[in-house]
């Protein structure tokens, strides 16, 4: 079992993130401390949820609601 601590930081500010289910959440505040799910957010339904800066919801288990990659910002020509 991988320790999360030695995962790459997926979510790394406020902003709209993928999950690994394609479903598009937003992170609103991420507290800065020794480990824990401290990335404060919700889903599309309002749902409201916590990952790890890793992007996992849950310890040593991959699930399709962890967050996989920021979602990039439209750009305006």
């Amino acid at each position: 079992m991988t320790s999360l601590i030695v995962l790459p930081s997926v979510v790394d500010a406020p902003g709209r993130y993928l999950t690994r289910a394609g479903e598009v959440v937003s992170v609103e505040k991420i507290t800065r401390g020794r480990g824990g799910f401290n990335c404060e957010g919700h889903y599309a339904s309002g749902q409201a949820e916590r990952w790890h800066r890793s992007g996992r919801l849950y310890f040593g288990v991959l699930s399709d609601n962890d967050i996989v990659r920021a979602v990039e910002a439209a750009t305006s020509a």
